[in-house]
């Protein structure tokens, strides 16, 4: 069959600060990574003989139900486009033969970091059918203390899930909680959600929908229409809403983003792309915080605050909207450090050998990289 490579276009940047350590494929939206999505696609590919052996495929692009068979029927030599943005090519040569996606049948893209949890609901429920037979999911049994509210075949649970006296309502979307994920004691959870793979969800927390919590996670406290990517710990009271978390971080107990101005009005958040403020369009907008930062208890952070990979945040006050990754920022003093390389990659070692992983050598040179670029602007 051929193979599918991911490659990444101008227009990553705007996923900032979420590709910067993993790449666009490793980004969780909804229930998969875009690496696993695209995995799924290759496996599925009928072999053809004539057919290309290599399909370049932007990293970007979310495959529907008619990705298959757009891919299927590309020729030797042909590319497939959407508005002038390039979503697949096959890396035979031939002609310059460039396929438009009907107007009728748009492809989806991932196009912001806010569409990460601002979009979140319509594709976790888009998501549902392929989480079933990925992780074996059964409607819940609701025998014994836990309460159920909604839908029962809307509440889908992995056999290895491990469920104690919890609340669950499904009345606005569905709960699918993945293998060896465990719910505490007086935990509430509300749809939509997903419970990923080795997730705990502590106790007395409260999880509201659009949810996603990624493989690996702990969360407590009040979590509103949250994406977390993985392995990330929000284990403590404290609010979080219209967010979305990286890999490796941890929120201090009592950890308070803001997601609402007192005006109610539009929130402006850090753009990448333009180095300023834009608006967002958005009403509700939290803390978008990159892989491996980390922030002590008592944090507070205002609307639309960026956080980049790497940065530590501590003592009392707010910091800025956007941290440079490999900050290592005083709240209280406003004084802001580079944090050294080697000290955070130190950590990095602890944090992830604590949950048995270990820090590759491409996360290790990416790093590494962030860190010169920062060392670079001063």
């Amino acid at each position: 069959m051929p193979t599918i490579h991911l490659f990444e276009d101008d227009m990553c940047v705007d996923l900032h600060p979420f590709h910067a350590v993993e790449g666009v494929q490793g980004i969780r939206f909804g229930g998969f990574l875009q690496s696993e999505r695209w995995a799924s696609v290759q496996r599925s590919l009928p072999l053809e003989q004539g057919g290309p052996d290599q399909i370049h495929v932007n990293a970007r692009w979310i495959p529907g139900p008619d990705a298959l068979d757009l891919l299927s029927t590309l020729e030797p030599g042909a590319a497939l486009s959407q508005d002038n943005v390039l979503l697949a090519k096959s890396s035979v040569e031939g002609g310059n033969m460039v396929r438009e996606i009907p107007s009728d049948a748009p492809q989806q893209l991932l196009r912001s970091a806010n569409q990460l949890f601002a979009e979140l609901g319509a594709q976790i429920v888009s998501d549902r059918a392929a989480l079933e037979a990925e992780w074996n999911l059964t409607p819940m049994n609701n025998q014994g203390p836990t309460l159920v509210f909604g839908p029962p075949e809307d509440i889908l649970i992995s056999p290895s899930a491990s469920i104690k006296a919890a609340t669950i309502d499904a009345e606005s979307g569905p709960v699918m909680i993945g293998p060896n994920a465990t719910i505490e004691v007086g935990a509430h959870l509300k749809g939509p959600l997903i419970v990923g793979n080795g997730a705990t969800v502590r106790m007395a927390a409260r999880i509201s929908g659009p949810t996603v919590i990624g493989d690996g996670c702990k969360v407590g406290g009040e979590i509103s229409n949250v994406n977390f990517q993985g392995w990330a710990n929000k284990a403590h009271d404290g609010f979080l809403g219209n967010s979305v978390i990286g890999r490796w971080c941890n929120l201090g107990a009592g950890t308070e983003p803001s997601n609402l101005k007192n005006t109610y009005g539009e929130v402006r958040q850090w753009d990448e792309r333009t180095q300023g403020l834009v608006g967002t369009g958005l009403q509700f907008c939290g803390l978008l915080m990159g892989d491996h930062s980390k922030c002590g208890i008592g944090t507070t952070f205002n609307t639309g605050t960026v956080v980049d990979p790497a940065c530590v945040i501590f003592d009392a006050g707010f910091p800025p909207k956007h941290l440079p990754a490999f900050s290592w920022f005083n709240a209280r003093t406003q004084e802001m450090r580079t944090q050294d390389i080697d000290r955070m990659l130190s950590t990095a070692e602890k944090v992830m050998a604590r949950r048995g992983y270990t820090l590759t050598h491409d996360q290790r040179d990416r790093l590494s990289q962030l860190h010169a670029e920062r060392a670079q602007r001063g």
